[in-house]
């Protein structure tokens, strides 16, 4: 049975010959009522703050969930940078030792240029010297010893680079 304060004020009692006093009654009703509608107050505002706190909650939940996607969310992400950035490092890495193979390569070429342009040179250079002492000996034999040299021709025929 639900009571309001303003019934329990309203309230009647028979009258009999033996009982209570009426004021003492009366002045009990009073207090029920006004301890009741105290208690009816408590409990809207009690209904009011759950209803509040039930809110928050619910906002909480909200972005918790918000936040556990967002978090979901930059675990993906970070793992595809992660990929994209090893997949980037190996590239750079295979680049890398393909230009140092190829740079290898050409210095190998180039050390075996360097060295048959030195033996040409050499060969070149002998040629000349022996057509140079040719020149010189045909001179010779013709009398005159104007292009001899106080080294001789055979001075320079050992030297290397």
């Amino acid at each position: 049975m639900k009571l309001t304060p303003k019934e329990v004020r309203e309230k009647s009692f028979n009258v009999v010959p033996i009982g209570y006093s009426r004021g003492a009654v009366r002045a009990f009703l009073e207090e029920v009522a006004d301890f009741l509608k105290e208690v009816i107050r408590e409990n809207h505002q009690l209904k009011d703050e759950l209803s509040r706190k039930d809110r928050e909650i619910e906002e909480l939940r909200k972005e918790a969930r918000a936040f556990r996607e967002a978090l979901r969310r930059l675990d993906e992400f970070s793992e595809t940078v992660k990929a994209q950035a090893e997949a980037e490092a190996k590239k750079i890495v295979e680049e890398a030792e393909r230009e140092a193979r190829l740079i290898e390569e050409d210095i190998e070429r180039l050390w075996k240029l360097r060295e048959k342009l030195r033996l040409d040179l050499r060969a070149l250079l002998l040629s000349y010297l022996e057509h140079l002492e040719e020149s010189l000996r045909v001179r010779g034999g013709e009398g005159t010893s104007q292009g001899n040299d106080s080294r001789g021709p055979s001075s320079t025929e050992g030297q290397e680079d």
